[in-house]
């Protein structure tokens, strides 16, 4: 230890809160936001709140990513009456009708996406025909953002395309 420098000893912690005042800050954070007609502070406390309280952080993800209000107020209601937080998943979306010009139009799409996804990782140094000649290889992609999801879900669900889930996709 150098010449003259005292060891530090620790500071101030703050005492564990007990989970009812979690549960408050939530509560509280929530009205605000609800209160509020621009939020967007308030999200970033609402997720920090979060992080501390006995919510799954995959449902706190779920409120906080879409900025859900009905499901903030159920999660509320959930957590003040003490039962399990459960985010509600029942909600069905109506798939749109697909013409046959729009099947064949959005997979070619998707196609043409994939091809040139291939050429550009397969262009990049290291990968080319003179240094090994490496071929790329992936499961799926990202939707392309020509259509809409619930196109290609569409898709998915009459099984043009295979639905990876979070918004991938890849040919069958």
């Amino acid at each position: 230890m150098a010449k003259n420098k005292k060891k530090k000893k620790g500071g101030y912690t703050p005492p564990p809160q007990s989970t009812q005042m979690k549960i408050d800050e939530i509560t509280t954070v929530a009205e605000q936001i609800l209160a509020s007609k621009d939020p967007g502070s308030l999200w970033g406390k609402l997720h920090k709140a979060f992080l501390k309280s006995p919510v799954d952080s995959a449902t706190a993800a779920k409120i906080i990513m879409h900025k859900d209000l009905d499901e903030l107020r159920r999660v509320i209601s959930q957590l003040n009456s003490g039962s399990e937080v459960v985010i509600n998943e029942t909600k069905e979306e109506e798939l749109p009708y697909l013409e046959h010009d729009q099947i064949v139009e959005a997979l070619r799409v998707f196609r043409k996406r994939i091809k040139f996804m291939k050429l550009d990782h397969e262009s990049k140094l290291g990968v080319g025909p003179l240094s090994g000649g490496k071929e790329l290889k992936f499961d799926s992609i990202m939707a392309p953002h020509d259509y809409p999801m619930g196109v290609w879900k569409a898709l998915a669900h009459d099984g043009h395309l295979i639905d990876d889930g979070g918004g991938f996709f890849r040919l069958p």
